[in-house]
């Protein structure tokens, strides 16, 4: 019976407030490059100055995850939830103003996120525990189909208007999320108003296991920021045109779509996800040897993005299915997200810098296409060991 309570003690409107902060997950983020000399144009910088701006919300996921978790545990999930969408309201409209404005807002977008990506997992953890797999698939279809519109419509909505119009749009479809999200508030549980001792849960940070599932989901972030970040130029420096590489980037996200609502049913079927984390590192490693060879095709940079696509989502959304079903409670979830993306993403925001520094030292993308695919063996052999035991 108290199962039963569990699941229906929940707002009618609590799946479409997590599709919606699904697509709130990236498009923000993944949008703006798009636009990126436009910006550097209205703010009279340097173009090259501006990729900070992709850097800046994956520090903040590796620095502010762990105090999200602790947040969370004073004032509630869907409380954090709610104050982390007029966040981000706030801090994506700023970004139009001026050039410190577009750095604060950048900032502020990033802690906005970093509470969806803790916290997601343990209201579905909690809210939903026999529905983890399609629920945390819904949302993964829709964060990765708006990150691939919001990366490909900015351009013409900037090319009609101004790309502040089109950072407007972005920031108004955050504040919608943010009111339909206000009835999940009457279900908020506050740990430090309860009459009942609060579950603080396990020290996830003396787990052995947590740790393994640590560093696979640092690897494998690692791999998809560094695939983001540089596979236009990467196919630019192949032969293929501007608009063709775009066209690649957009087909990174749209090829993960089926991966992202599939993986999460099927892992929760399985008692053993060793073979979903080695076809992930397999067809990651397709895709980044493809890279080795400079094909000016463009047809041939769409099966890159196919491999890379089908490889770096299955890892992703992989982990954050695990979060929930390594767990026993929704505050042992909340601490494993908290910890493993707290230095996960300080290794992920390497993977574009280093790759990078490797490019511009060497003058090809040898060495960096060689640690890529270092990091993709990493994070396969990583996921293998954390999951010989079925929970943390």
């Amino acid at each position: 019976m108290n199962f039963l309570e569990k699941i229906k003690k929940h707002s009618p409107l609590l799946i479409l407030g997590l599709l919606l902060l699904g697509v709130c997950m990236r498009m923000p983020i993944t949008a703006i490059p798009s636009v990126i000399k436009d910006i550097a144009n209205t703010f009279n910088v340097e173009t090259t100055s501006l990729g900070i701006l992709t850097t800046i919300p994956l520090l903040c996921f590796g620095l502010l995850s762990s105090v999200v978790s602790a947040l969370a545990q004073r004032i509630g999930n869907e409380l954090t939830i709610e104050l982390a969408m007029i966040l981000m309201f706030i801090g994506s409209y700023l970004r139009i103003l001026n050039f410190s404005s577009l750095m604060v807002g950048t900032i502020l977008v990033g802690a906005a996120i970093t509470c969806i990506n803790v916290l997601l997992p343990a209201i579905i953890s909690d809210k939903l525990p026999n529905r983890i797999g399609s629920v945390t698939g819904m949302y993964n279809v829709a964060m990765t189909l708006f990150a691939a519109i919001g990366a490909y419509v900015i351009t013409p909505i900037t090319h009609a208007t101004s790309w502040e119009t089109a950072v407007i749009i972005i920031s108004a479809i955050a504040l919608i999320a943010a009111i339909i999200w206000v009835p999940n508030l009457r279900y908020n549980q506050r740990a430090a108003n309860s009459s009942e001792p609060a579950d603080r849960g396990t020290n996830m940070w003396k787990n052995s296991n947590a740790w393994w599932l640590l560093l696979f989901f640092g690897g494998q972030c690692f791999v998809f920021y560094s695939i983001v970040a540089w596979l236009p130029t990467i196919a630019m420096d192949a032969g293929l045109t501007s608009d063709q590489a775009s066209l690649v980037a957009g087909l990174l996200q749209l090829f993960s779509m089926p991966f992202a609502f599939l993986v999460p049913v099927i892992a929760t079927k399985m008692q053993n996800r060793q073979p979903i984390m080695l076809f992930a590192g397999i067809v990651s490693l397709i895709g980044t040897g493809m890279m080795f060879f400079p094909v000016n095709s463009f047809v041939y940079y769409a099966f890159v993005a196919l491999f890379l696509g089908m490889g770096t989502t299955t890892t992703f959304v992989l982990a954050m299915t695990l979060f929930g079903l390594k767990t026993k409670s929704a505050a042992d979830t909340r601490n494993l997200s908290g910890m493993v993306q707290s230095v996960g993403y300080l290794i992920a925001a390497l993977g574009p810098i280093v790759v990078g520094n490797l490019y511009s030292q060497t003058h090809n993308w040898v060495a960096s296409l060689i640690v890529i695919a270092i990091a993709a063996i990493f994070f396969t052999v990583c996921g293998v060991i954390a999951e010989r035991k079925q929970f943390v």
